[in-house]
């Protein structure tokens, strides 16, 4: 028998079982990737189907709402033009003029402060010289009325001293002892 042939019949059998096996593997793959695909195949064809149900109602809401706005909009902003109007027409006629007119009395009152301060200097400055000048008075006036007070005194006692002694000269003339108290 011959061997040699043999020997080379078993390695290429073994070869081509792998080979078979590793086709089969490949197929197998092969079709669980057809099957994954064909899976997701199917979930996007739901999702598409899904989409276009709710994106088309959605875009239906949306080109009505825009329809309405549409159909709104002129007199939308016919109202925002009328108010904007009565806004311009109020400020015309009533802000500008109050503005003014607190303005002009602003500039009033500030001319009339700064009037009151210039008083207010104008009095403070009296009151310090009528302050000093009423020192000055009183320290010169203090003075003579101190000599008058002395004086009124001095004639007092004088006159007291003579109405006694023409009183104790009716009664005894010459009597001088009674004269010194």
């Amino acid at each position: 028998m011959n061997w040699v042939p043999l020997l080379w019949i078993i390695p290429l059998g073994l070869f081509l079982l792998a080979l078979t096996v590793l086709v089969g593997y490949i197929c197998g793959v092969l079709g669980s990737i057809r099957n994954s695909i064909h899976s997701i195949d199917n979930t996007l064809k739901s999702v598409k189907g899904l989409v276009d149900k709710e994106v088309g109602t959605l875009l239906q809401d949306v080109d009505q709402t825009v329809k309405e706005v549409n159909d709104a909009l002129p007199q939308l902003l016919e109202n925002i033009n009328g108010i904007t109007a009565s806004i311009q027409q109020i400020s015309e006629s009533e802000i500008q003029p109050t503005t003014h007119s607190i303005q002009e009395m602003t500039e009033t009152i500030n001319q009339n402060v700064a009037k009151i301060d210039e008083l207010i200097n104008l009095l403070t400055d009296f009151s310090q010289q009528t302050v000093k000048r009423a020192g000055y008075y009183r320290d010169q006036l203090s003075v003579p009325v101190t000599d008058i007070i002395s004086l009124w005194s001095g004639i007092k006692a004088g006159w007291e001293v003579f109405s006694q002694s023409r009183k104790q000269g009716t009664s005894e003339p010459n009597d001088v002892s009674d004269v010194s108290t």
